[in-house]
């Protein structure tokens, strides 16, 4: 039946997911593809693990005539029961050997797929993030303008003196041509007072 998605696989076998994609490329499981996630069949993983009973992982062990610990002797005697001892040691040690690799590269596969989600994280942040080159462009563009508008405030500042000046003059000059013209009615009423 296919109910075992690729991660739980992952975690039954001790091993991380893309070994889990390549059992499922090389035919050692069986897979079905729903939308998006991939199920796996939960009898090929039984098979996979070693857990059914007519499938038992197994040490291949080479047969040892003698230890490095042991003192060799010189007499060409068989040591039938030493050997047979050491070979239960020597596999008990593969064995702890093999266990605790297998939980170290459990550990790393944990390690490498953290770091796989925290590198995809950062590409997605990097994609939906301005680049420093764009960043660097776009705080030059922004001096222009700020020197821009300095300049055009600077010119506004200008032309509003000169219009105030010219502004200044007018009234002055409107101020002295009215007086004037009071001036003038005034001599012209006076002239004609003077002639009645």
């Amino acid at each position: 039946m296919y109910n075992v998605t690729r991660q739980d696989a992952a975690e039954r076998l001790s091993v991380s997911t893309r070994s889990i994609d390549r059992y499922i490329k090389s035919g050692k499981l069986r897979s079905k593809k729903e939308w998006k996630i991939i199920y796996i069949h939960s009898g090929d993983i039984t098979n996979l693990s070693g857990s059914s009973e007519e499938k038992q992982p197994e040490v291949i062990i080479p047969k040892q005539q003698g230890s490095y610990t042991q003192s060799k002797s010189y007499n060409d005697e068989p040591r039938a029961h030493s050997t047979e001892v050491m070979d239960a040691q020597s596999r008990a040690t593969l064995e702890k050997i093999y266990l605790d690799l297998r939980t170290e590269i459990k550990t790393k596969d944990k390690a490498i797929q953290d770091l796989s989600i925290r590198l995809g994280q950062a590409q997605e942040i990097a994609k939906n993030s301005v680049s420093l080159v764009e960043f660097k462009k776009s705080q030059f563009l922004l001096e222009e303008s700020k020197g821009h508008i300095a300049s055009e405030n600077s010119e506004l500042k200008q032309v509003s003196s000169d219009l105030k000046e010219k502004l200044k003059y007018e009234k002055t000059t409107n101020y002295i041509l009215i007086a004037f013209c009071i001036i003038l009615v005034v001599a012209l009423g006076i002239l004609w007072f003077v002639k009645i």
